[in-house]
């Protein structure tokens, strides 16, 4: 009789190949899931972001200069309840305070997800105008609203763009 040669795996070698096979697919799976659970974070952070960046907005569109305090509320953005707490501070300037908003989930409001801080001035608010291409509507002393002088447009000639000197090409010298 004759024997012949087995071909093929063993029992052994399959499970060990197995094995790597699972560990492998078991970090992967995890990655993805780390990467699921960050790309949340960041839209939760950037969510909580514009909602501070518009609590900083309204106080200062509001035209009042804010007192130095704590003071909190609620908003409904993107589907869901948010609590804030704006901390108004002085600053080294006399006319300037300083706003620290802190946004979070109103479920849990010891928990914040961002503080962003912004400035309000005394001279700025909703009367005050500024001509970024001339002089300010406002150029007194704060809350003073002065009328700038701007010239006719007829009296006014174009003012002609400066021109921008274009370097030789190098290839003419050759």
């Amino acid at each position: 009789m004759t024997w012949r040669t087995a071909r093929g795996f063993t029992l052994i070698e399959v499970m060990v190949a197995l094995a790597i096979v699972s560990i492998g697919l078991i970090a992967v799976f995890n990655a993805i899931i780390q990467m699921a659970h960050s790309t949340s974070v960041l839209r939760e952070r950037a969510l909580a972001d514009w909602i501070a960046m518009n609590e900083i907005s309204a106080i200062r569109i509001a035209g009042n200069f804010p007192d130095v305090g704590n003071f909190d509320g609620t908003t409904e953005f993107a589907g869901r309840e948010w609590r804030w707490e704006a901390r108004i501070s002085e600053t080294g300037v006399s006319d300037l305070r300083r706003i620290d908003m802190s946004v979070g989930y109103e479920e849990f409001p010891e928990d914040s997800i961002t503080i962003m801080t912004g400035f309000v001035s005394r001279a700025t608010g909703p009367g005050i105008q500024v001509d970024w291409w001339g002089a300010s509507t406002a150029g007194g002393p704060a809350g003073e609203e002065q009328e700038a002088e701007v010239p006719e447009a007829e009296d006014t000639p174009p003012s002609p763009r400066p021109r921008r000197e274009r370097p030789p090409d190098q290839d003419d010298d050759q």
